[in-house]
């Protein structure tokens, strides 16, 4: 056989090879296709609470169980790298039109012997949305409406594109505004920024040993493969401020959200659950195992809600019953919420009296947007608790992380969601990550370990004099009588939350430490 023969022969070769190793990997440059989701048209639905496992609760993960099956093949890592959404045109955003949205580049790097992916992205989605007659009706049927609307609903009409920022017809006294008047977002968030991330997840990532916990924090707890944050479950305040019975975000902003659903602080443009209108750019629609739709700090890759066609990922997180006096994750009391759990991860060791309690099942509460609740079991970080005998029911089952490891994709985590009777998906707790990390930090990792215990927000909390009810909003007015401004000139100039008090200090003119104190003195605190 003559040497050009031989030649073609290895190319052929070569290319079989490579098809093969491609085969198991999830693809990303499917067509975009509405994927089911969601709608919000009132309070959100309350979390299931769920039968509360028997004897099996009792048996520990074992030691295999716990660790991470490292088992990614090189091939697959280093297509890890192909997942981002990449803008290598350099064209802006149609709103944001300075900024270049998505992600301008991503390469390979060793760092003290690690070899890690990392990325340029400035923090701003190129997302589209088709106005469906659901989210007309969602926008429109918010409790808050008149309030929230310049002209008591949404501008938006049936099949027009909206681009990511552009004008759904919220109010320009609220949210985020400023010389181009967006009116993208509900009241509260400051308008989202060229972030400048330069950002290094490490190619081979490291589990955590058994045992240890490294909690997820309030921050960015990793990146979508467009370049925007990952944020956790929190809302970074609790009730009554006291550090105990912390809000979960999807819940206490509900209403704060725009319709991807996402929002700002200060400036960082984040989601806190499935973030949709990424499914739509990836064209996931449940006919496979979902492809990656982001990179958790630690460098495991976080995949959509499918596990496999019509097949959802399923957390095994479950929420207390508080309302059964004789529930094992309960207080003795129906509605009390007056007990901790021992342990979140093993409920056979039962509760602890809380040394602060938090609101009964049947309370209504306020939002810092000004939006009221009612607390059921879930709304709360310490209302969940893990089943660890869920796992048994398939592999499509979450562990503690609420990641797995299958089909030769290695260890992984999923988005979190469940579907409803009528085809939508409803997110559920954690989310995606958590409540902490499978893998090992790295010294350049975008996140820190938390400390598992959320301080009180700025201006979120204090319950004192003067301050916010039940974890609500501060009382502006007195703060800005204080201060000799109008309420609205305060609320316009903050953002939030959290509230930017130096970017209040330059619209208002007024020293931060003089803002600082007005807050302080409304019992509201200070960052």
């Amino acid at each position: 056989m003559n040497k050009f023969k031989l030649t073609i022969l290895a190319a052929l070769l070569a290319l079989f090879v490579t098809a093969c190793g491609n085969e198991s990997v999830p693809s990303n440059v499917a067509e975009p296709a509405a994927v089911p989701t969601v709608i919000p048209t009132a309070v959100p639905a309350e979390p299931e609470v769920m039968d509360e496992p028997e004897a099996a609760v009792e048996e520990t993960a074992s030691e295999e169980d716990a660790q991470p099956d490292q088992s990614a093949s090189p091939v697959q890592a280093q297509d890890w790298t192909t997942a981002w959404l990449m803008n290598e045109t350099g064209a802006t955003g149609e709103v944001f039109d300075t900024v270049v949205p998505d992600v301008q580049d991503v390469y390979i790097t060793n760092i003290d012997g690690k070899e890690y992916q990392c990325i340029t992205a400035s923090g701003i989605p190129s997302y589209q949305t088709e106005v469906t007659q659901e989210l007309i009706d969602s926008l429109n049927d918010r409790p808050l409406a008149a309030r929230d609307f310049g002209t008591g609903g949404t501008t938006l009409s049936l099949g027009e594109v909206v681009a990511f920022g552009a004008d759904v017809g919220y109010s320009p006294d609220f949210g985020c505004t400023d010389d181009a008047g967006y009116g993208y977002w509900p009241p509260g968030p400051a308008c989202p920024t060229d972030q400048a991330k330069d950002q290094c997840f490490p190619l081979e990532p490291e589990p955590h040993a058994e045992g240890e916990l490294c909690e997820t924090g309030i921050n960015d707890l990793g990146t979508w493969v467009n370049g925007v944050a990952i944020f956790n479950w929190s809302d970074t305040a609790s009730y009554n401020g006291d550090g105990v019975w912390q809000n979960e975000a999807f819940h206490f902003e509900f209403f704060d959200l725009d319709i991807c659903p996402g929002h700002s602080a200060n400036g960082n443009y984040h989601h806190h659950s499935n973030p949709v209108c990424l499914a739509d750019q990836l064209g996931d629609v449940g006919d496979g195992h979902s492809m990656i739709y982001g990179f958790a700090a630690d460098g495991y890759p976080i995949y959509g809600p499918w596990h496999d066609t019509g097949v959802l990922a399923q957390s095994c997180w479950k929420a207390r019953d508080y309302d059964d006096p004789n529930s094992a994750t309960g207080c003795g009391v129906a509605g009390e919420r007056s007990c901790l759990l021992v342990d979140q991860y093993d409920i056979i060791l039962g509760t602890v009296p809380a040394e602060s309690n938090g609101p009964s099942t049947s309370e209504i509460v306020s939002s810092m947007s000004g939006n009221e609740f009612v607390t059921t079991s879930g709304y709360y970080f310490e209302d969940y608790y893990y089943d660890a005998s869920c796992t048994a029911q398939g592999i499509e089952y979450l562990d503690e992380h609420n990641g797995h490891d299958h089909d030769g994709l290695g260890y992984h985590y999923h988005v979190s969601v469940e579907q409803l009777a009528d085809g939508t998906l409803r997110d559920v707790f954690p989310f995606y990550v958590g409540p902490a990390y499978a893998g090992v930090l790295q010294d350049n990792a975008l996140a820190q370990c938390s400390t598992g215990q959320m301080l009180p927000p700025p201006g979120g909390g204090g319950g004192g004099e003067g301050g916010p009810p039940q974890g609500g909003p501060p009382d502006f007015a007195a703060i800005a009588e204080t201060l000799g401004v109008t309420e609205q000139q305060l609320r316009d100039a903050i953002g939030g939350p959290p509230p930017d008090f130096p970017a209040a200090s330059e619209a208002l003119g007024i020293p931060v430490e003089e803002i600082e104190a007005a807050f302080e003195a409304a019992g509201a605190g200070a960052p």
